[in-house]
């Protein structure tokens, strides 16, 4: 049957059964990386943000902060006038009176006494009255006579005497007779010259003025006040000078201080003064800058600042918490689309990347907890954590990606702290002279070299930045241009310092080694670099040439030299383990691998590089030098007992062996370090076999075997360019030219008077 369906049908019937392509993008945001960059960059701006805004909605002001920018107020508000609100209270607290209670045991003697005179009635004359009461009060007969008028029948004192007495003791408590010192003190306290008393019968207050004050020192101005407070009360004439002397027998005052009363009355004329209020427009700047704050001033920005709290309301205030969470989350996310497009291998292992991000979150909220606390430290506190960040980027990956991660840090201070453009050009400047600085670690000086000369840098920069938005002196004072220079200049002298304690633990951490610890681990001292030479001195020496080759070829294409050297110096540790079965070591004795089968030989010589992996871990060898040990054969096949295995097969009439039972069993070299590791160790021992090693066999030598190499595909993963392998067969050929030299030959005895022996020796 003829197919009647159109081309037009058929086509879209295929289109329906064909799967349509995935856009290139959502292939890409499927990928597990993206969604673990995604992961750390929202963590990162969540946290970010909670410290940036922390800061922000509860800036942190002490007493004796120089402010250096002016303080403008973002709404309008009213606050309370701390100075002129307190200085009033003080006033009112000083204006007070003290108050003076009536001296009660006073008052109790002196009834005691005029019932002690009235009892002397009882007596017929004044000759019969005891000599010490008649002296004591003063008694004259007639005085005696007008006693026993107050002495009723009973024998009990009249009426009249108790209401004598009593108007006598009103009015002499109506005068306030103090003290003179108790009075200094607390005219001095409080500030008044009057007091307030309070009678006994508590009728009511009394205020006193200093010029109706008695004092108790004053003895004329007492008696005659007595004496008129007793003709007051109506005693005779001849009992007054006795009412005169039974008082000032022992005179007191009449009314004591009382603290507790007088600070209730004090305390409650400070707190009725009522509160002193100034009005702040919107944009209006509340504190200047160059400003020392003072308390009240710092009372006065925490009001400004809960004022603006209230005023925008929740709804503002979480929109603008918002709006900093996403300028934060575009900043980071600006981070990662550069760690995609120039450092793939940290979104490969998400290890590295939340690494990363605890580094840049714990010195952002470090810098920001830093400057809430200590806010005159603030260009300390952000440069310090900044370069601190992009030191340790220098060192674990390189001076790109530091200079990269560093700026942006950088960024994120200046939105976290609210910082100015030129505080944020200095922190760039400073993150861009570290990175540069740091290529290679060397030495453990090399760090704080490079702090102190970032500081210099940075110092530089905020002259010239702080020259163009204010001047360097004004009258009377200078500006805070020179204390910031200082404090980035200690800043980075302190950050460098500080890398070079943590640098052990910088390596830990990311897995990296520096130069620093290559130079301790190319020392001959090393413990396991002894057991080599000591146990298998011909692989140490084997050991020596091959770091002179890897060394040089190295620096030939720009590679780490220092990590080529050290990687050579351990490469062929496990061969202390059966140092007499490799030919270095043998020392022309007899050779072992004769007695044993080609398959138990391949076993002993691939063995070798096990051996040495586990004798790098038990000694604690880094990470790249393991590579070494494990690469440096690659995949290789082991030539001499495969052919020595191929040809016992043969005599036997056995099946071929196969040639992949005799390859190590690798890795490939993982970086042009490796490579050049595994390049240079085949070269060496080729090269010791060469009956006559001229250069141009060397060279012929050095070509052939790079080519076998390339043909077996062993750089396959370390990078090398063809135009690498060039460079570093040129360095290796120079090398071994320079190790196998000839030699001129010295004359014997016989021909010792030969003319020219001297020219030869000397050219030798």
């Amino acid at each position: 049957m003829a197919n009647t369906k159109s081309n037009t049908a058929r086509r879209r019937e295929v289109r329906r059964n064909v799967p349509k392509p995935t856009p290139k993008l959502v292939r890409h945001l499927r990928r597990k990386e993206v969604g673990w960059a995604a992961l750390f960059a929202i963590c990162f701006a969540i946290v970010t943000a909670f410290f940036a805004i922390g800061a922000r909605e509860h800036p942190t002001y002490r007493v004796n902060q120089l402010i250096t920018r002016p303080v403008v107020s973002p709404v309008a508000f009213t606050a309370i006038d701390i100075d002129t609100t307190e200085q009033n209270r003080q006033r009112a607290r000083e204006g007070e009176p003290a108050v003076y209670v009536p001296n009660l045991d006073y008052l109790g003697k002196l009834r005691d006494n005029f019932g002690k005179l009235i009892s002397l009635a009882q007596y017929a004359s004044i000759d019969d009255v005891p000599a010490e009461d008649r002296e004591q009060a003063d008694l004259s007969e007639a005085g005696l006579n007008n006693l026993r008028k107050y002495v009723g029948r009973d024998g009990q004192p009249t009426p009249q005497w108790n209401v004598n007495v009593t108007r006598f003791l009103d009015g002499l408590f109506e005068l306030a007779i103090i003290t003179p010192q108790n009075y200094a003190k607390e005219k001095s306290l409080y500030g008044a010259d009057r007091i307030i008393i309070i009678p006994p019968d508590e009728s009511g207050e009394r205020i006193r003025n200093g010029n109706v004050l008695i004092s108790t020192d004053n003895h004329e101005k007492v008696r005659e006040e007595i004496g008129f407070q007793a003709t007051k009360a109506a005693f005779a004439e001849a009992l007054q000078p006795s009412v005169v002397k039974l008082v000032m027998h022992n005179i007191e005052p009449t009314y004591l201080f009382d603290p507790d009363i007088s600070g209730q009355r004090q305390q409650a004329a400070y707190n009725a003064e009522p509160i002193v209020e100034m009005p702040f427009e919107a944009n209006q700047v509340v504190v200047s800058a160059g400003t020392s704050l003072t308390e009240a001033e710092v009372d006065l920005l925490n009001q400004m600042h809960a004022a603006e709290r209230d005023t925008l309301g929740p709804a503002n205030l979480w929109l603008s918490r918002a709006g900093m969470f996403t300028t934060l989350l575009l900043i980071i996310g600006g981070a990662w689309v550069y760690i995609f497009a120039y450092n793939d291998r940290i979104p490969r292992n998400p290890l590295r990347g939340l690494i990363i991000t605890i580094l840049l979150t714990g010195c952002q909220g470090a810098a920001v907890l830093s400057c809430q606390i200590w806010p005159q430290f603030t260009a300390l506190n952000v440069t310090f954590y900044t370069l601190l960040t992009a030191m340790v980027l220098a060192i674990v990956y390189d001076q790109r990606f530091a200079l990269a991660i560093g700026s942006i840090l950088a960024l994120v201070m200046l939105v976290s702290v609210q910082l100015p453009i030129a505080t944020g050009l200095v922190l760039f400047v400073g993150v861009a002279v570290a990175a540069l600085q740091l290529r290679d670690v060397r030495t453990r000086s090399k760090l704080v070299l490079t702090g102190l000369l970032t500081g210099v840098a940075m110092a530089a920069t905020v002259f010239v930045v702080g020259l163009a938005t204010r001047p360097l002196y004004l009258p009377g004072q200078y500006t805070r241009i020179g204390i910031d220079a200082f404090m980035v200049v200690g800043s980075g002298f302190l950050v460098g310092l500080f890398v070079q304690g943590i640098l052990p633990i910088i390596e830990k951490v990311f897995h990296v080694t520096t130069a620093m610890t290559l130079r301790e681990l190319n020392d001959a001292a090393h413990p396991l670099l002894k057991r080599l030479a000591e146990e298998a001195p011909g692989t140490y020496q084997h050991s020596l040439r091959i770091a002179d080759m890897a060394e040089a070829a190295a620096d030939a294409i720009g590679a780490d030299g220092l990590a080529c050297r050290v990687g050579a110096m351990y490469h062929d540790v496990g061969k202390i383990n059966k140092p007499s079965y490799f030919i270095e070591n043998q020392g022309g004795g007899p050779n072992r691998h004769e007695k044993l089968s080609p398959a138990m030989s391949l076993l002993i010589i691939v063995g070798h590089v096990k051996d040495g992996i586990e004798m790098a871990r038990e000694y604690g060898l880094p990470k790249v030098i393991r590579h070494f040990i494990e690469s440096h054969h690659g995949t290789t096949l082991v030539e001499y007992f495969y052919h020595a295995a191929k040809k016992a097969s043969e005599g036997e009439d056995k099946p071929l062996p196969s040639e992949f039972e005799f390859r190590y069993p690798g890795p490939k070299p993982g970086s042009k370090e490796a490579a050049i590791m595994l390049l240079c160790d085949g070269l060496e021992a080729a090269a010791r076999s060469l009956p006559d090693p001229t250069p141009v066999r060397l060279e012929q030598l050095v070509t052939n075997i790079a080519n076998k190499r390339l043909m077996d595909d062993q750089f396959s993963e370390s990078n090398l360019t063809l135009s690498d392998l060039h460079r570093i067969e040129q360095a290796i050929t120079k090398t071994l030219c320079a190790i196998y030299h000839s030699r001129i030959k010295y004359p014997t005895d016989k021909d010792a008077d030969a003319p020219g022996t001297e020219q030869e020796e000397d050219a030798a």
